[in-house]
């Protein structure tokens, strides 16, 4: 186990009704607050129940609207303006990941001077940062619980996604009702619940700890059985509450301390999302059983350990058949919960391949993707190529 520093400063206060506790939580920073949103008509009742009770409060509320998925640093800027003008004292994320990460570009970017690509990756680091919270309304991206906002840099040709790691960035509470989940389309519930399978993953194909191991089989295993849980129940507030959790946990660092984490099939992913709006998750549905028939033979007892543990797969197989079985199940289980597994079915053809595997290593920053994977862009293409 190698050494490591590991602190969650986020507040979280869980259960039915408690987004009417946000103006309590909120005021501990200040009086000026701006709430930032996607302005969807399903979020008309809950912003309601949120300007109610952070007037009572007696704060003074702004709002800026308009995010979509893989947030724009266009909008960011504006957020940042918008700050900087009418001194914003804490700002407010309601929404999902891409709100969420939204928000907390908006409240770094409002304290630090120069250029947003100055600190992105780990080129630059402050501690400055305006006070964020959020309301989450969508379970998955963890961003509730982590000091990384992903937003696309739409100020260039091509728009490239770009990582903000800060823990200034933290939030200093989040709100999670689960109930608040239950009015999203199943495809974006069964897509989040898989990125947080996924931020596990990027863990537990690194590690060489027993402990940590057993952590992420489980939760992944929970996970997975909460998923074909919600599609026969999905207003089934328990479901709904540990589908919310694992995501908390998947992302927070706590299965991964102590060891190397990966993040290859992300950066991977990055890209596609970027240029065809898709659901996060489901990408990463597609390019992760890709990812693991490339990589499987570098780590082979883990994917066999992963397979018999996780996937069932009876034992009296080689580790190789195993790996394999496990891999298909994997892609078995999410084709059948809805999921795509293929790039053909969300529209990516073979022409694109060379362009997304250089943007995926201009995202992470080398010309290696991946902390343990170290794939380089002809190895993205052939990973590509296993998901067509």
């Amino acid at each position: 186990m190698i050494d490591f520093t590991f602190c969650v400063p986020t507040r979280f206060v869980f259960g039915k009704g408690s987004p009417s506790k946000v103006g309590e939580e909120a005021a501990r920073y200040g009086k000026r607050i701006l709430i930032h949103h996607d302005g969807g008509d399903y979020l008309s009742a809950l912003l309601g129940e949120i300007r109610r009770s952070l007037a009572e409060a007696g704060l003074e509320v702004f709002e800026l609207s308009g995010v979509v998925p893989s947030p724009r640093l266009s909008l960011v800027l504006k957020g940042v303006e918008l700050c900087r003008k009418e001194h914003i004292d804490c700002v407010l994320a309601v929404g999902g990941g891409s709100v969420m990460d939204s928000a907390k570009a908006i409240a770094f970017m409002a304290v630090n001077e120069g250029d947003f690509t100055e600190y992105v990756s780990y080129k630059h680091r402050s501690e400055k940062c305006l006070p964020v919270g959020c309301v989450v309304t969508l379970s998955g991206t963890g961003s509730e619980v982590s000091g990384t906002a992903m937003i696309v840099d739409d100020t260039k040709d091509p728009a490239i996604k770009r990582p903000l790691f800060q823990d200034a960035i933290r939030f200093r509470f989040a709100i999670l009702d689960p109930s608040l989940t239950a009015s999203l389309p199943m495809r974006q519930t069964l897509s989040g619940a898989f990125d947080a399978i996924t931020h596990v993953m990027e863990h537990y194909f690194c590690s060489d700890s027993i402990l940590q191991d057993r952590l992420c089989e489980a939760v992944i295993t929970a996970t997975m059985d909460n998923m074909r849980a919600v599609i026969d129940r999905p207003e089934d507030f328990e479901v709904r509450a540990e589908l919310q959790m694992a995501a908390t946990l998947a992302n927070s660092g706590l299965l991964g301390i102590g060891g190397p984490s990966d993040w290859a099939m992300h950066y991977m992913e990055n890209p596609i999302t970027t240029a065809t709006h898709q659901p996060h998750g489901s990408t990463l549905a597609i390019i992760v059983p890709a990812w693991m028939r490339y990589c499987f033979e570098r780590n082979l007892k883990k994917h066999a350990g992963f397979a018999r543990r996780v996937m069932g797969v009876a034992p009296g197989r080689t580790d190789g058949a195993a790996a394999i079985a496990g891999i298909d199940a994997f892609e078995d289980f999410l084709a059948k919960i809805g999921l795509p597994t293929r790039l053909s079915q969300i529209g990516v053809m073979p022409e694109r391949f060379a362009g997304f595997a250089r943007l995926a290593a201009e995202t992470a920053g080398s010309d290696r993707v991946g902390a343990v994977s170290q794939l380089t862009v002809p190895e993205i293409i052939e990973v590509y190529k296993l998901a067509s």
